[in-house]
């Protein structure tokens, strides 16, 4: 198993480069080994930039989305030993049918948060390789049971409350693949408390103490 994690989405616009943002952001107080992290679209026409509500949604996170453009996921982007997350489970089929070599390591976000929430997948690892064989063993036994929807939901084009539904599904899965991370042995230097990924954007807020001025900005 390898160090490197590759979100997938679509167009690489929007889902993918939020989460990969989110997740790369908050490991980069681990040592040197974590996870490496980077991001692509099974249908992305590569070198777009991030769509504008992504870069303000990632902004209210401490995300710079401004400088992504985006990639066309293809097998010579992955690599033997990649952990694959998906936003939803069509782009794990695009995968599996590009690189079939990576069953046992490519999920979906939601699916891998669910597996390495259970204490048994937690206790069986000790690095992040262990934790990710460790939720395919889970998958495999059945031992977690699975939602009916494992998928990160698609803004584009939607109201508003879509949008506000998808960062909710988006940071959740964050946080808690965050939180087993934080618990291996082999990071040496565990993501903090803090680092938590927050779960509304009043959270992100209280943390940082914004001032009401930049607030009411980011609202207006």
């Amino acid at each position: 198993m390898g160090n490197r994690i590759v979100v997938v989405c679509t167009a690489n616009m929007i889902r993918s480069p939020f989460v990969a943002g989110l997740l790369s952001s908050r490991l980069a107080s681990t040592t040197h080994d974590r996870p490496q992290v980077e991001s692509a679209g099974t249908a992305a026409r590569s070198g777009d930039e991030a769509a504008a509500e992504i870069v303000d949604l990632g902004r209210t996170y401490g995300l710079d989305l401004s400088t992504h453009r985006t990639r066309r996921l293809d097998d010579g982007v992955l690599a033997t030993g990649d952990t694959v997350l998906c936003a939803e489970r069509a782009h794990r089929r695009v995968v599996l049918d590009l690189r079939p070599d990576l069953l046992s390591s490519v999920f979906t976000v939601r699916e891998f948060a669910r597996l390495v929430d259970d204490e048994a997948v937690q206790a069986a690892a000790s690095d992040w390789a262990g934790l990710v064989r460790a939720a395919s063993r889970a998958r495999l036994a059945g031992r977690v049971a699975a939602d009916e929807v494992d998928d990160v939901i698609d803004p584009v084009g939607r109201p508003q409350h879509v949008w506000t539904e998808f960062e909710r599904q988006a940071t959740r899965a964050v946080s808690t693949i965050l939180g087993a991370i934080a618990g291996l042995p082999a990071t040496g230097s565990p993501v903090e408390a803090p680092q938590r990924v927050p779960g509304t954007r009043r959270e992100y807020r209280t943390r940082h103490d914004v001032p009401s001025s930049r607030r009411a900005a980011r609202e207006g």
